[in-house]
C-alpha cells in the first residue's frame, strides 16, 4: 500500500511535469535576486543550495515566499492547486525538488518594423540530494534543450548548456565548502532577468551576452561564508562553454571570446553588514573571472530597507584582447509596496570600443537604457513582470518597448 508520504510526491512530481508540458506547448531564485537580498538582509545562500544562488531553493528559500499573492492560496478558486503542497522537500529533508519556468512577450528595439514574439527564457527542473550530513548532490536540466527549429536543428545560445551537477561537500557550517562538477562558476551577480546591461555586450543594434543563460564549466570551486558578514570565493574551471560564444570585432567579422584551452579562474569577495537592528540591510563585492586573453570584473552594492526599499548598483568592465572591451553598469530602485506588489525603476548604461574601429577613429558605441516596471505576485509561485524600456542609443531618435515576463517557480 502507498503511504501519504509517497502519494504526496507523486503528485508533487505530476504537478511539476504538467506545468513543464503546458509552457512548452504553449511557448512551442524565493526570489534570491539582488533586491530581495538587499530588502530581507539574506545571502543568496540563505534560500538557495547553491553557495551563490540561483536554481533550487532550500526549504527556507520556499517557504519564505509560499503563500505571496494577490489570490491567496486559501482561495477557494485556487485552493485544489496547493491542497498537497507542504514543502518542497521530501523523504526526512533528504530530497528537495524544484524549478524555475519563465516566458516573455517582447519586441527587439534594434528596428521598428520588429514583430512581437512570445518565447521561453527559462524552463529548468532541479533536485538536490543529501545521502549524508556534509554531502549535497544538486543538478538541473533545462527543458529548453528539448526544443528544436522549423529544420530540426537544436535552439540555444552559443554556450548555453543542458543542464548542471555538482558535489558540495560542507561538513560544518564553520568550515569553507568545496564545490566540483559541472556548474556556474560564482562569479558577479545572478540576475533574474538575462536582458540586464552588465553581463551584456550592448551596442545600438542589438545585445550579446557574455555569459549565456544556463551557463556551465566544467570546474572546482571552494566558498567560505563562517561569518554571517562575509563571502569569499575562488575556483578554477575549463573554458569548454565560455569558448563558444563569438563577439563581434567591428569589421563585420566574429571572433571567439575566449580559448577553449586555457584555464578560467575567479574569485570573489562579497561583505554582507547589517545595522540599525537588522534595518538597514547592505551587500558589497566584487568578482573577477580571467583567462588567457580575457576578463571580466564585476563590482556591486546593495542597500535596503527591510521590507521597505532597495537600491542596487552594478558595474561590469570585459576585455578580449585586440578585439573589444566594454563598460557597462546599472541602477535600480525597488519599493515594496506590499509583499505582492513591488514596483521598480532602473536605469543601464554601456560604452563599448572596437578595437580595430578605434584604430580608425571611430568613437565608442553608447547606449543608454530606462526601464520602468514591476513585480506581482499574481498566486504563490506565480509572477508577472510589466516592464516598459526605453533606449537611447548613437543612433537617431530613441525607442520605447513593452515587454512582459511570466514567471512560474517552485
Amino acid at each position: 500500500m502507498q503511504t501519504s508520504s509517497h502519494l504526496i510526491i507523486v503528485a508533487q512530481l505530476r504537478r511539476i511535469v504538467l506545468a513543464a508540458v503546458v509552457l512548452v506547448v504553449a511557448t512551442s531564485t524565493t526570489f534570491a535576486i539582488p533586491q530581495f537580498s538587499a530588502l530581507s538582509g539574506n545571502r543568496c545562500s540563505n534560500c538557495h543550495v547553491a553557495p551563490h544562488g540561483g536554481g533550487l531553493r532550500s526549504e527556507t528559500g520556499w517557504y519564505s515566499y509560499y503563500d505571496v499573492g494577490l489570490i491567496s492560496r486559501e482561495n477557494a478558486a485556487v485552493k485544489w492547486l496547493y491542497d498537497l503542497d507542504e514543502s518542497n522537500s521530501y523523504l526526512g529533508g533528504m530530497l528537495t525538488a524544484g524549478m524555475d519556468f519563465r516566458i516573455q512577450n517582447t519586441r527587439s528595439f534594434s528596428s521598428d518594423a520588429a514583430k512581437r514574439v512570445t518565447f521561453p527564457m527559462q524552463a529548468s527542473l532541479y533536485a538536490a540530494l543529501t545521502p549524508i550530513s556534509g554531502v549535497t548532490l544538486e543538478g538541473s536540466f533545462n527543458l529548453a534543450a528539448l526544443r528544436t527549429s522549423a529544420s530540426g536543428s537544436k535552439v540555444a545560445y552559443p554556450g548555453q548548456r543542458d543542464g548542471h551537477f555538482s558535489a558540495i561537500i560542507k561538513p560544518d557550517n564553520a568550515w569553507p565548502s568545496l564545490r566540483l562538477g559541472l556548474f556556474r562558476p560564482g562569479v558577479g551577480v545572478r540576475y533574474d532577468d538575462h536582458t540586464v546591461f552588465p553581463g551584456s555586450l550592448m551596442t545600438s543594434i542589438g545585445r550579446q551576452p557574455l555569459l549565456a543563460p544556463n551557463w556551465a564549466e566544467y570546474g572546482a570551486e571552494l566558498n567560505y561564508e563562517g561569518l554571517k558578514w562575509l563571502t569569499l570565493t575562488a575556483g578554477v574551471f575549463g573554458t569548454g562553454a565560455l569558448s563558444q560564444l563569438q563577439v563581434p570585432t567591428g569589421s563585420g567579422v566574429v571572433q571567439a571570446l575566449a580559448n577553449d584551452e586555457s584555464p578560467l579562474l575567479v574569485a570573489k569577495a562579497v561583505l554582507w553588514p547589517r545595522m540599525f537592528n537588522d534595518m538597514l540591510n547592505v551587500y558589497v563585492g566584487g568578482s573577477v573571472l580571467a583567462t588567457e586573453g580575457y576578463s571580466m570584473v564585476n563590482t556591486f552594492m546593495g542597500a535596503g530597507i527591510t521590507d521597505n526599499l532597495s537600491l542596487t548598483a552594478d558595474l561590469l568592465l570585459m576585455k578580449t584582447d585586440d578585439i573589444v572591451s566594454t563598460r557597462s553598469g546599472m541602477v535600480e530602485l525597488t519599493y515594496q509596496v506590499t509583499p505582492e506588489i513591488l514596483p521598480f525603476v532602473r536605469w543601464e548604461g554601456a560604452s563599448t570600443t572596437f578595437d580595430a574601429l578605434k584604430a580608425n577613429g571611430a568613437d565608442d558605441d553608447v547606449v543608454y537604457a530606462g526601464v520602468f516596471g514591476a513585480h506581482v505576485f499574481v498566486l504563490p509561485y506565480v509572477v508577472l513582470r510589466p516592464e516598459y524600456r526605453m533606449w537611447d542609443t548613437r543612433l537617431p531618435g530613441t525607442t520605447s518597448r513593452w515587454n512582459f515576463q511570466l514567471y512560474v517557480f517552485y
